[in-house]
């Protein structure tokens, strides 16, 4: 079934003919994605969806995504791959380009965001999501969201969290700090896909050791992103 037909539900707002602001205009038709989990629903029974987005910059109002890399996963099995880079009005910063290796003439004929997002969303239905550093991620998706007219609801948790939490004799929490501490060993750092990668398997040492008591939605509480 396809996300428009399942998980959209149009939102109208009051919006009278005589009014001129053209925010208001905007404002006349909104979608809305929400996908819910009651706080005894068993969260290991569901699809999870582990993103990365890479960007121009941290300012989510601002700066535009450039790389999204996603995997979704049944029991730590990997069923699905979203994956594909995207083409920016901004240019690529000399930072950006160094920490992830893409350069401005890899982002042409690229396709836009706005035909991105909708694949995405679809891609997503049905399962939680999780990032490290999620509220990085979210604050991209959700502003992207907006810009497009839509309001977007979803289960998220972030690894960060649970690192910070389960993990605090580590000095650092990053991904590579993380990896190096369960022994991991990855390539393609700093890039979507490889990035997502480090966070599944940095995931799964963490619910089978320190969070092996996790159970519920209400038990993930303490590192979802609002």
């Amino acid at each position: 079934m396809g996300l428009d037909l399942s998980v959209f539900k149009s939102v109208f707002y009051p919006y009278e003919s005589t009014h001129e602001n053209k925010e208001a205009q905007d404002l006349q038709l909104r979608r809305a994605i929400r996908f819910r989990l009651d706080a005894q629903s068993l969260f290991r029974k569901y699809p999870i969806v582990i993103f990365d987005f890479e960007t121009t910059g941290l300012d989510a109002n601002r700066d535009q995504i450039i790389e999204i890399g996603a995997i979704k996963y049944v029991n730590f099995e990997s069923v699905g791959e979203f994956s594909t880079l995207i083409t920016t009005s901004i240019p690529l910063p000399d930072v950006v380009q160094r920490l992830t290796g893409i350069s401005p003439d890899m982002l042409v004929g690229k396709p836009t965001l706005q035909e991105v997002l909708p694949r995405f969303l679809n891609f997503i239905e049905g399962s939680l999501l999780v990032a490290h550093n999620a509220s990085f991620d979210m604050g991209f998706l959700r502003a992207e969201c907006l810009r497009q007219g839509i309001d977007i609801e979803w289960p998220v948790f972030c690894t960060l969290k649970m690192a910070r939490e389960f993990l605090v004799q580590l000095e650092r929490k990053s991904l590579d700090s993380l990896a190096q501490h369960y022994g991991l060993q990855f390539e393609a750092r700093h890039r979507s896909i490889g990035d997502v990668k480090v966070t599944s398997c940095v995931l799964k040492e963490l619910l089978h050791n320190e969070g092996h008591h996790l159970q519920t939605w209400a038990d993930l509480s303490p590192f979802q992103i609002g």
